[in-house]
Order: C-alpha cells, then structure tokens, then sequence
C-alpha cells in the first residue's frame, strides 16, 4: 500500500495542480475507516471499508483520497456480492476518488479541533459531483484525526435499485469517516 500511496503522490506532483513543493506538512491516511448506514423499511445496509488510503496537503489546503470499492465489508456475503457485481460494478469502477481543497484555519502546531469543509469532486460509480462536506480535524499533540459525515444519494451517481429491492435499499446512504492523519 504504501508504494501505491508514493505513486499517487508522484502523479500529483506531476501533474502540477495536487500538491505544493513548497508546502509545509503533508499527511497520509492511517487508520481510516469509511462506514456507510442505508435505512430502508425491511432490512438496514451497512459496510466498513478500512483500506482507504489518500494525502492531505496543509501547505496548498489540497487533498486526494482513494476508497477501493471491493474492500467495503458487510455483514452478509451476499450484501456484499450484490453490492459489488449490481449496485456499484466494482470491477468496472473499483475506486471511489474524492479530491479537492480543504477551508477553514486549521493550525497543526496548537492542540484543537477544527471545524472545516472539504470541497472537491467525488467520484462514485464512474459518476464525479461537486461536493462540499463538512469535517473536523482534531490535532492532540503528535496525534491528528480527521473525521465527518456526508450523505450520498444514489441516483447522483447513477447507481440503479432493481424494482424488487426497491424497499429493501434507501435512496439515500449515510457515510461516516474517521482516520489518523501520520506526518510524511
């Protein structure tokens, strides 16, 4: 994983538009987990995903971070076959991507939590929306957390629900996500 997370850096700053070589700190993603909650009349969804990876740069106030689709685990195998092969054709989209830029002062030299909003494109099922998203980052001396809240309805992603679990899967999914930022 860690070469992977050196390539997506590479590529940045290749590109020319990610990451600032003139920036201050750089984070990357450890101990992340993205939960997401569906409510749904006859049965509730839910996964955990903890193989996200990203960068988060506090110099340019940019951040990338990277979801593999298949690594979302539920509770029932079947949920999860039909989640990948139907819902979200992993094999054909196997990464939900989020980048953009981070607003709000956030100063990692001082104890706090900062409240701040992460606004970028998010690229689900193949499908990129502008989304702003409120979070909070929590620094505790050597310690930093990054954590929020979002809701994600399906048809912005053209994500499909087959008439005959219509009732079983809400429009609209819940996603909580909370990781460690580490100094690199």
């Amino acid at each position: 994983m860690e070469t992977y997370l050196k390539k997506i850096l590479l590529l940045g700053l290749t590109m020319g538009g990610i990451f600032s070589l003139a920036a201050q700190a750089k984070y990357k993603l450890i101990n992340s987990e993205v939960h997401f909650f569906s409510e749904a009349p006859l049965e509730n969804i839910e996964a955990i995903n903890q193989e996200s990876i990203g960068i988060v740069d506090c110099g340019s106030h940019k951040f990338l971070f990277r979801i593999p689709i298949k690594d979302f685990v539920f509770e029932k195998g079947l949920m999860q076959d039909h989640f990948n092969e139907n819902y979200l054709e992993s094999g054909k989209f196997p990464n939900a991507i989020y980048q953009g830029t981070i607003n709000g002062g956030i100063n990692m030299d001082d104890n706090g939590t900062y409240p701040i909003v992460i606004s970028g494109e998010l690229e689900i099922h193949g499908v990129k929306q502008q989304r702003k998203i409120s979070a909070t980052i929590e620094v505790k001396g050597n310690s930093v957390k990054l954590n929020g809240k979002f809701i994600v309805k399906l048809e912005d992603h053209d994500i499909d629900i087959p008439t005959l679990v219509f009732n079983k899967i809400a429009e609209e999914i819940e996603v909580t996500f909370q990781s460690d930022l580490s100094k690199i």
